[in-house]
């Protein structure tokens, strides 16, 4: 049998050999990849199976958007991946039900949050950028900030 467990916590099975492709989609580009627990943890710049590649039995692969890639996410953070998927594969008896996980692992991809485990989300702080002052200049006539630097140079 071959497993293929989803970021959210459901887990399909697979009595007969089936192609990545076939799990994926075909979808171009594609969203979502498949991966061995391996390819998870190891620093490859190729994460992800070939389209072609037939899966083999006996064996965990993991469904996961590409957006788990992102370059702020941590080794650890894909460790913690994968070892919950690993064990959501391994405590989930056999099934030909195609229906998702009651309690999901994570939220859904498609839920508009980062979906690289639910102890990320919460530590997450919003962006905030860095702006220096702009300083406008004007063709025709002074602007405030010339105004001010005068007044400045004047006061001095």
């Amino acid at each position: 049998m071959i497993r293929v467990v989803h970021l959210n916590g459901f887990v399909q099975d697979f009595d007969h050999p089936v192609s990545v492709s076939e799990v994926t989609g075909t979808e171009r580009p594609p969203k979502q990849f498949l991966c061995t627990p391996a390819q998870l943890l190891s620093d490859c710049s190729q994460l992800g199976l070939q389209p072609d590649t037939i899966l083999q039995a006996g064996h965990i692969y993991f469904l996961l958007p590409y957006s788990t890639l992102q370059s702020d996410v941590s080794h650890v953070s894909l460790a913690s991946i994968a070892r919950k998927l690993t064990a959501k594969a391994k405590s989930t008896k056999p099934s030909s039900s195609t229906q998702p996980a009651s309690t999901p692992l994570w939220p859904s991809p498609d839920s508009g949050l980062v979906s690289c485990g639910a102890q990320r989300l919460s530590r997450m702080r919003p962006w905030k950028p860095v702006l220096d002052t702009i300083r406008e200049k004007s063709f025709n006539r002074r602007s405030e900030s010339d105004l001010q630097e005068a007044n400045l140079v004047q006061n001095v």
